[in-house]
């Protein structure tokens, strides 16, 4: 994801006037990907999932298609620059959510109960990207049969916890964005 961010930040291209974003118009840029990109999520969803260790990366297409869905939901609600970046970010993550959960279950996780454990943070944390050490701690209490604790798994909920922070931080930046 956080290759497509670096891309997201490049928005400066527009004026918008600077308020705050109404939350009930954050889905715009998803409903704007035309089939190709978010089947393009999906496959690089799997792919970084998939690949322990490394760092999530997306195809060029994806960081296109979400700028120009990005820059016309912004031209139609009226967003200003930084809500813009967290609609697309959202949009990333809330379209890469429904692999990630499929993912875990696979790993004999239950997404459900993860979820509910990163509902259960302080809000004030859950509206900031986790750092490293909530993360960890997290997937500490997540794990509790040692066999499951491999680096892989680690990893893997390191990815799906990243997936939920993201969704949850950029809806709140975008709303006071």
């Amino acid at each position: 994801m956080r290759v497509v961010i670096s891309a997201l930040l490049a928005f400066g291209a527009f004026a918008v006037p600077a308020h705050a974003a109404d939350l009930a118009t954050i889905d715009c840029v998803g409903g704007k990907l035309d089939a190709a990109v978010k089947a393009q999520i999906e496959a690089d969803t799997v792919r970084n999932m998939g690949e322990a260790g490394k760092r999530p990366t997306y195809d060029p297409s994806v960081s296109r298609g979400l700028n120009d869905a990005a820059a016309a939901c912004a031209k139609d609600n009226g967003w200003a620059l930084a809500a813009t970046k967290a609609a697309g970010i959202y949009a990333l993550a809330k379209l890469g959510l429904p692999v990630a959960q499929r993912i875990v279950g696979e790993h004999g996780f239950d997404a459900a109960a993860l979820e509910d454990q990163f509902q259960a943070l302080p809000e004030e944390t859950r509206d900031r990207a986790l750092t490293a050490a909530e993360n960890q701690e997290l997937i500490k209490a997540a794990v509790t049969d040692e066999a499951k604790q491999t680096r892989e798994n680690a990893e893997l909920l390191a990815e799906f916890f990243a997936f939920l922070s993201t969704i949850q931080y950029a809806a709140h930046d975008f709303s006071v964005g």
